[in-house]
């Protein structure tokens, strides 16, 4: 570990990730899901990544974990730093210690990500045995306060997936993320396809342990309301790459890329005079023929010659915002 990387970790400096480029090959084509990603995580922060369907959420998540499917992702470039040590260089063992005991995921489907044919309490106790070494009947009792701590009876234990709703399989697999005590939760979508009685009950179970365990979380999500309720950063992506990032607040009110603008302003309002939505025109650059310059310019409508031709940078608003836009929505960007 360097000098520089050394102080970010004892500064409180999580996880950084450093010029990510990932691929999919398949059948010859090429999808390029990441290119050229930056982010920093500090310890406890909550953040926000946002983005349409295909904006590179998952395959960055994936990356981290190293958990991209074989044969067919592959990172080209760049580093995932966490607690300062890439996991790029970790062999498959150490990565397992990782995985689950420091870091947790929920993914966007529990029951294509649970097993049918175990219990539930079976699932939970698995990484409760592997990485705290407990007896079964230790890992059962943990198990059991664990589903209790999201809201399902202990008698449920002996349940299989099937046998609960889709938020109680949410809630099962959030059970199963936190049962380590992992330094950082990514949530994956964590309340896709359900009802939104049952995604308040599921944010609200997150939040409550977001702040009991002081844990880091990366909320993956195309729901800006999530973000707002749940997280005090947001990071912007679109087509691979992250347009604006800062504190929920100050992205929100001040929008500096156009792609934030729009998507923000395609929200229904319930309070105030009535106004037409503003739908972001046109579709997702396709990650195979991904255009040049910005990304976005083939949707704006406030796109130049220099958007055509030129791939923007992350500039400096403020201390709290950053946007990757050369016609800003009329924030003025500090020198």
């Amino acid at each position: 570990m360097n000098e520089k990387t050394r102080n970010e970790h004892d500064n409180g400096e999580l996880l950084r990730i450093e010029d990510l480029y990932v691929e999919y090959v398949s059948g010859g084509a090429v999808s390029k899901a990441v290119n050229g990603l930056n982010l920093t995580l500090s310890r406890g922060e909550a953040l926000g990544l946002v983005g349409e369907s295909g904006a590179g959420k998952t395959t960055t998540a994936l990356s981290i974990l190293q958990l991209l499917p074989d044969h067919v992702g592959y990172i080209r470039k760049g580093d995932i730093l966490f607690h300062g040590e890439s996991m790029l260089k970790k062999k498959e063992k150490e990565l397992d210690e990782i995985r689950g005991k420091k870091i947790g995921m929920v993914f966007a489907n529990p029951l294509t990500s649970l097993n049918p044919v175990f219990t539930v309490g079976h699932q939970i106790a698995m990484g409760l045995k592997k990485h705290h070494k407990l007896t079964d009947k230790q890992a059962e009792e943990e198990a059991a306060k664990l589903l209790e701590m999201v809201g399902i009876a202990r008698y449920r234990l002996n349940d299989y997936p099937h046998q609960f709703s889709g938020g109680m399989r949410q809630r099962v697999g959030i059970a199963a993320a936190l049962s380590c005590n992992p330094e950082l939760l990514i949530a994956d979508e964590p309340t896709t396809a359900l009802d939104v009685t049952i995604q308040a009950q599921i944010l609200e179970i997150m939040k409550d342990l977001e702040q009991k365990y002081n844990m880091a979380l990366i909320m993956i999500t195309h729901n800006l309301g999530i973000v707002a309720e749940l997280c005090q950063k947001v990071a912007i992506m679109y087509a691979g790459e992250i347009v604006e990032y800062g504190t929920v607040q100050e992205v929100f009110e001040h929008p500096a890329h156009w792609y934030t603008y729009g998507m923000l302003h395609a929200i229904p309002k319930l309070t105030g005079p009535r106004e037409p939505l503003e739908p972001i025109p046109g579709t997702v650059a396709n990650s195979q023929m991904l255009p040049g310059g910005c990304k976005f310019h083939t949707r704006c409508r406030h796109c130049t010659v220099q958007c055509e031709k030129e791939i923007p940078k992350l500039m400096k608003i403020n201390d709290d915002h950053y946007a990757a836009c050369f016609s800003g929505v009329g924030v003025k960007k500090e020198d």
